[in-house]
């Protein structure tokens, strides 16, 4: 029987700030993750992934996820680029 290969937490990197500053932002404005995924049409744990920066979301779905939390992506874009894990 094959092992499970476990996500590896990245330190550092665009999309563990992007993910980290998807999250405050969600957070901030008190949406969960499941009310972001049927907005988004993707999978709960897909939104998960993204926002630990495990995967790179493409740009539609970066898109629909910023519309659920009603924030342009542009501004989750500042607010990454703010982040200290961008570099």
């Amino acid at each position: 029987m094959k092992a499970r290969s476990r996500h590896v937490q990245p330190l550092t990197g665009p999309e563990k700030a992007f993910g980290t500053a998807f999250r405050a932002l969600r957070e901030k404005e008190g949406i969960s993750q499941g009310k972001v995924s049927e907005s988004a049409e993707c999978d709960r744990t897909t939104v998960s992934l993204i926002e630990r920066g495990l995967v790179s979301a493409k740009l539609e779905t970066i898109d629909k996820m910023c519309k659920a939390i009603n924030h342009y992506p542009s501004e989750v874009m500042r607010t990454m680029e703010r982040s200290p894990f961008y570099n």
